[in-house]
């Protein structure tokens, strides 16, 4: 990533030096029209096609702005896709867009000497050569351009994660292809309206063309939506005869049928959050809600895709960790419904949420959380360490212990890993390995406090 950043500043400043920088109010005031649409794709990001393929917006108004007006009408409409919270990030994709908008038009010009918003300003580009050296270049300048997307993004991923090549060229270059297709050939659409009807009228195309995306996107999602609440009516009219006890068992053994680890991991979370909660005085009542809540704190997952809760965190695609970190609140409206279970529902929803304000779906920082929300933060992540999961085998106990103590203040609450940590201690191995008859599924309900092992 350092190479990367150096690389780009080094671009900048010999273009600069070699070419200067072409830029008229008009290629800053289409800079910025094509950068409100890149924002709004950030804000709103559409997912158009077919199974895994996906068509990301935000590439093609960044690539027309580099026909139209050259490197700097470019970057001001790359602006917002290279802002991120975290400073680095920014540095790095902003220096991806660089390289990507430079060699994008060192090619171009190649075929088409000038932006097409400067010819258009001396002689329309009308002529048989003309409209096949512009379509010529914006081709190529697309092909460069997602070429070197290509290229830097998924050779990071192969340093990262230790894939061999074949499997970046199979899992990331080549799902992202048909998208990176789709977005040149809606550039060169784009162009020759610009060219004959203006360069005004070619963004309202553009922006016409995301807003209808956007409203297809969203009358999907409400039919999705739509039969998942027909489907969650019927599941909970037909669950709603049994305690609130059974119908844990049944919808977390309707998602361990699927990924054959979740009632492991809720039994194991379970047993761990009830006995914390009597560690904290919370009551026998409050610690059987909590053990309740932690059953059933995944049961969002449900109306994961197969492909989504399948495949590793880290090896998802933003589209991926997206429908994943939904799965919080749909299990809240799931439980919101059931009589008795209101405020389980809620500490379902934020049991993602960290003390530093960077989990999710809320954001919430410590002070915001409930006790119960961070119980089951702090059980579900060691869980998750001491079992053998889909992706990665159990941490030893010393390890597990390390890793919750080290997340304390910023994954976890520190009050809650350290009652944790308390029982962890009284007990023996197998309850803090979670090997022992008490972690089944369904998970066993303990009567008693929390004793020392004999």
């Amino acid at each position: 990533m350092a190479c990367i950043i150096v690389l780009a500043v080094a671009a900048l400043a010999a273009w600069s030096v070699r070419f200067g920088f072409f830029f008229t109010p008009s290629v800053l005031a289409l800079g910025l029209g094509l950068g409100l649409l890149c924002a709004a794709e950030r804000a709103f990001p559409v997912s158009l096609g077919v199974g895994k393929v996906s068509f990301e917006f935000g590439g093609a108004p960044i690539l027309f702005a580099l026909v139209l007006g050259g490197p700097v009408c470019a970057f001001v409409a790359a602006l917002p896709s290279a802002a991120y919270r975290d400073p680095s990030r920014t540095a790095f994709q902003g220096s991806v867009h660089v390289a990507q908008v430079l060699a994008g038009w060192l090619v171009f010009s190649l075929l088409y000497p000038s932006p097409l918003l400067v010819s258009l300003s001396t002689t329309p580009a009308t002529e048989p050569t003309s409209w096949a050296s512009l379509g010529l270049g914006t081709l190529a300048a697309g092909l460069v351009f997602y070429g070197l997307d290509a290229l830097i993004g998924p050779t990071l991923v192969r340093f990262k994660y230790g894939l061999s090549w074949c499997e970046v060229l199979m899992k990331v270059v080549v799902p992202a292809l048909p998208a990176d297709a789709l977005a040149v050939a809606t550039v060169l659409v784009a162009v020759p309206i610009a060219t004959i009807r203006g360069p005004l009228a070619a963004v309202v195309l553009l922006g016409g063309t995301y807003l209808s995306s956007v409203a297809m996107v969203r009358i999907r999602e409400h039919r999705k939506r739509a039969l998942r609440l027909e489907e969650e009516n019927a599941a909970l009219k037909e669950a709603l005869r049994d305690s609130n006890a059974e119908l844990a068992s049944r919808l977390v053994g309707r998602l361990d049928s699927r990924d054959g680890y979740t009632a492991a991991h809720a039994a194991t979370s379970a047993v761990y959050a009830c006995d914390v909660a009597r560690e904290m005085g919370l009551g026998e009542d409050r610690s059987r809600e909590v053990r309740l809540a932690a059953l059933l704190m995944d049961v969002g997952l449900l109306w994961v895709p197969d492909d989504v809760l399948l495949t590793p965190p880290e090896k998802l695609n933003s589209l991926g960790s997206m429908r994943l970190e939904e799965h919080p609140k749909a299990g809240e409206e799931v439980l919101s419904s059931v009589p008795g279970l209101e405020e389980v529902a809620k500490w379902v929803r934020w049991h993602h949420e960290r003390p530093d304000g960077t989990g999710y779906p809320d954001r919430l920082r410590d002070e915001w959380t409930p006790t119960e929300a961070k119980i089951l933060a702090a059980c579900s992540l060691y869980a998750s360490l001491v079992l053998h999961g889909p992706h990665t085998p159990g941490l030893s106990l010393s390890e597990a212990r390390r890793t919750l103590v080290g997340g304390m203040g910023a994954a976890v609450d520190g009050e809650v890993a350290r009652s944790l940590l308390r029982i962890l201690s009284l007990e023996g191995p197998a309850y803090a390995s979670a090997s022992d008859d008490r972690f089944s599924f369904p998970a066993r309900e303990r009567r008693a406090s929390v004793t020392p092992s004999p």
